[in-house]
């Protein structure tokens, strides 16, 4: 994390640094800046803070990014923005506490969303194995088609199960950091297969600009990237399988 707070007068902090890759900027009203802090903690680690910055803050300039499917997404530049000390989230160095706890939260809905764009792929997939002929049947009298039709639905069934229950969990306040992490991993992998699949059943028809899995294929690509890789989920599921006491 490179951008810097720097104490100001009055207890609040002055923001200097640039934030990248930062959804909705540009759209949204306000942010929450995630800011190195002066001085480490106890342990000699980096102390990091959280801020609440009105949209149009002097100093804060947004521009945007063209990503492969519609998304408004953009870098912020954050030069000179004063921050008093109620804008402060939390008590100082609590940042990345803060950050963790809310990838969490987004890992589950990130999953809900791949479950969605899946069921949407699903659903034309079955439509066009359903209404188109060849060789004078349908596409879905193929054993072939049924097979990785059987496959991406049960992928998808099991995807559904693993971000309900992360979303459960954390309803009810007995959440741990691999369900989320193994929801937003699984969901989001199985919805690119799912959406492959769909766009190798419709074949040319698939990949032609304006179909509905051709869009699918480019949206989903972004899920598995933001809240954290699908390398990184990894990562948090065996840690948190390994560590003392598990």
């Amino acid at each position: 994390m490179q951008t810097i707070a720097t104490p100001a007068a009055g207890g609040g902090v002055v923001l200097r640094g640039r934030k990248c890759f930062i959804s909705n900027a540009g759209v949204a009203d306000s942010y929450v800046v995630f800011a190195r802090e002066e001085g480490d903690d106890a342990g000699g680690r980096p102390r990091f803070g959280a801020f609440w910055v009105p949209g149009d803050a002097p100093g804060l300039r947004v521009t945007p990014i063209k990503v492969i499917a519609p998304h408004p997404i953009g870098a912020v530049d954050l030069e000179g923005v004063e921050v008093p000390a109620e804008h402060r989230l939390g008590a100082p160095g609590e940042g990345l506490k803060i950050a963790l706890g809310n990838l969490d939260v987004f890992r589950v809905s990130v999953g809900a969303a791949a479950l969605g764009l899946a069921d949407r792929a699903l659903t034309t997939m079955i439509e066009h194995l359903n209404s188109r002929r060849q060789f004078g049947k349908p596409l879905a009298a193929q054993q072939g088609l049924q097979f990785a039709l059987a496959d991406v639905a049960t992928d998808h069934v099991a995807a559904q199960l693993l971000v309900y229950r992360a979303a459960a969990a954390r309803d009810q306040g007995r959440a741990s950091v691999d369900q989320p992490a193994m929801a937003k991993l699984f969901a989001t992998e199985s919805a690119q297969r799912t959406i492959d699949r769909a766009v190798q059943s419709l074949g040319g028809l698939g990949v032609t600009v304006g179909q509905v899995p051709e869009r699918l294929y480019r949206e989903i690509r972004a899920l598995r990237i933001y809240e954290g890789t699908s390398e990184i989920q990894k990562v948090i599921i065996a840690r948190a399988l390994l560590r003392p006491g598990k």
